[in-house]
């Protein structure tokens, strides 16, 4: 796909119109973005040939192609914006196969393709009660701000399982059978011009009219092996919160590296400390963007912004820089220790120290406790029990945004979380 940002010898940036070919919108009458766009409590016009300010052209084709209101009131500069709560969560890189063999896989004809069932399974947290549907070869719609999926068959739709409240939940659902000898190769993988998705996992939250308009889903793709077998790969997540569409990405260095099971080697370990890169001593709380590397502790950002527009880690040109903040309840006189972190965002032009805007009764702990317990920063103190996944959203001076913390991805790098992207917001973050 390429990069969206080339920058050239003398500094300037330009859009690489090429390597977005597959990016579908504007539509052919009008545009996708608005003639302007709000940042940092100020007020910029749209860039022409218009493009994603914190993300690639492309993964607008994950999101739906009619404009939604905006149900948040727009909050005022150097004001922390409010969280939004992210009610269940599938994670990704649990998402797997299951073969089953059974006497159907051998065929009596000699002729016939062997049947290759597999069944899928992946664990998940949810704050409500869910609603789980996994739909196979389907189309998306939105209507009134949900999307809803229409697979070729009824026979590539499962049964809505039903689950209460919980963390680290198992799916599993043995009755329902993807048989891939049925499937032609084009099924396996997302074609844009098709518009069809492999599979769907959909978890709609069910908890009455307080919770409308909340779901999680997940889009994957299948991929075929030279020995015959399946797998599954994870496409894009969407978090839908008051029926507004947010794309889960990834954040670099978030992770709790003591909580790993492997030990980095020692060539590793400049990546994986939790320090700022810059001064070496501060916890990371800033993000920067594009990017999304989480690398910088909020005083060094505020240096670096006047000084570089680099990220010291690819070197890349930055837009904006965003620190996040995480404040817990203090302990009563006469109740326990508890661990309630509340995850908020400033943006850089925020010259607040960290001791403001904190909420009375709360006091502010690192983003490293936050997301992976107390034990993240305490090694002698037991791990509070947290969610895997804790999402957030808030906004450039009014555009949305969502957090999610580490998943234990499997890829390269090893130190991801998650942002979302929303077309309402030209950009919108999640772990």
């Amino acid at each position: 796909m390429g990069s969206i940002i080339s920058r050239r010898i003398a500094g300037v940036e330009d859009i690489d119109i090429q390597a977005n070919s597959a990016y579908r919108y504007p539509p052919k009458s009008g545009n996708y973005f608005a003639s302007h766009f709000f940042m940092g409590g100020e007020k910029f016009d749209t860039p022409h040939p218009e493009g994603y300010l914190f993300g690639e052209n492309m993964d607008l084709n994950f999101l739906g192609n009619r404009p939604v209101q905006f149900p948040y009131v727009t909050p005022a500069p150097h004001e922390p914006v409010k969280t939004l709560r992210s009610l269940v969560n599938i994670r990704k890189d649990s998402l797997r196969l299951v073969r089953y063999k059974d006497d159907a896989d051998t065929p009596t004809d000699e002729e016939a393709k062997p049947r290759a069932l597999y069944g899928v399974e992946f664990t998940f947290d949810s704050d409500a009660r869910v609603a789980i549907t996994i739909y196979c070869q389907a189309f998306e719609e939105f209507s009134n701000g949900m999307a809803l999926y229409s697979p070729k068959t009824p026979a590539l739709v499962s049964e809505t399982v039903y689950y209460k409240r919980g963390v680290s939940q198992q799916f599993t659902l043995p009755s329902f059978k993807i048989d891939f000898s049925e499937w032609k190769e084009e099924d396996l993988n997302f074609d844009l011009d098709r518009g069809v998705f492999p599979m769907v996992i959909q978890a709609v939250v069910d908890e009455g009219d307080d919770c409308l308009g909340h779901a999680h889903v997940l889009l994957a793709a299948f991929e075929r092996h030279v020995d015959g077998s399946f797998s599954v790969k994870p496409l894009k997540q969407k978090q839908i919160v008051d029926r507004v569409s947010y794309l889960l990405q990834e954040i670099y260095g978030i992770e709790n590296k003591n909580n790993q099971e492997t030990k980095p080697s020692d060539d590793e370990n400049s990546d994986n400390s939790n320090e700022c890169v810059v001064c070496l001593s501060d916890l990371r709380d800033t993000l920067i963007l594009p990017c999304r590397h989480l690398c910088l502790c909020n005083s060094c950002a505020d240096t670096l912004r006047y000084q570089a527009n680099n990220c010291p880690i690819c070197r890349l040109p930055f837009r904006a820089l965003l620190q996040i903040r995480a404040v817990r309840k203090k302990p009563g006189a006469l109740s326990p220790v508890s661990f309630s972190p509340v995850l908020a965002q400033s943006m850089d032009h925020d010259e607040h120290s960290s001791s403001d805007s904190v909420p009375p009764g709360f006091e502010p702990i690192s983003l490293l406790e936050a997301l992976n317990g107390l034990g993240a920063a305490s090694p002698g103190l037991p791990s509070a029990p947290l969610y895997d996944e804790i999402n957030f959203s808030g906004s450039l001076s009014g555009e949305s945004r969502q957090l999610s913390s580490p998943d234990h991805s499997g890829d390269s790098g090893g130190q991801k979380s998650k942002v979302s992207k929303s077309p309402d917001s030209q950009d919108s973050f999640s772990p």
